[in-house]
């Protein structure tokens, strides 16, 4: 007797998929302390508001005449920054969530395949970006690439 072994199929990831894929790693290195038990947007949303609480924070002290004041706003424009970054890949994740939209997203990306495709792809090889200690470089960077894509959704 003679055992056949089923191929499994390979699964072709779409734009949708894969911009999806990156979206959700963003997500989950921007929240290091995520539990399973919490769902990926609890956890995201109390990052969100310990930026925004940061911003406000540094707000306060910012003061060109003096070294510390600077730097406080440096820390704000940061916080700033990573608080509306974050905003974006939130509503962004909320958005790619709907499954049946997959042929809308997929038209919505075309122009945008190459580029997507090419981040992916650096994505998947991630095990280089750990060995050179670019981590977090490299997500800075593909935040840096992604949100003016889902910035379109809205």
């Amino acid at each position: 007797m003679f055992f056949q072994l089923k191929e499994t199929p390979v699964k072709i990831l779409d734009t949708y998929d894969k911009i999806y894929e990156l979206v959700k790693a963003i997500l989950h290195f921007e929240c290091p302390d995520h539990r399973a038990q919490h769902h990926i947007l609890y956890t995201a949303n109390m990052q969100l508001e310990a930026y925004r609480e940061a911003k406000d924070f540094y707000r306060r002290y910012d003061d060109p005449s003096y070294a510390l004041g600077c730097l406080s706003r440096e820390a704000y424009e940061q916080a700033n920054k990573q608080f509306h970054q974050l905003s974006t890949i939130i509503r962004g994740y909320m958005h790619l969530s709907e499954d049946s939209k997959r042929d809308h997203f997929n038209h919505h990306f075309r122009f945008s395949k190459e580029k997507i495709d090419k981040m992916h792809q650096l994505f998947e090889q991630k095990h280089h970006h750990k060995l050179l200690k670019l981590e977090a470089l490299f997500y800075e960077r593909l935040k840096e690439d992604v949100a003016p894509l889902l910035t379109q959704f809205e």
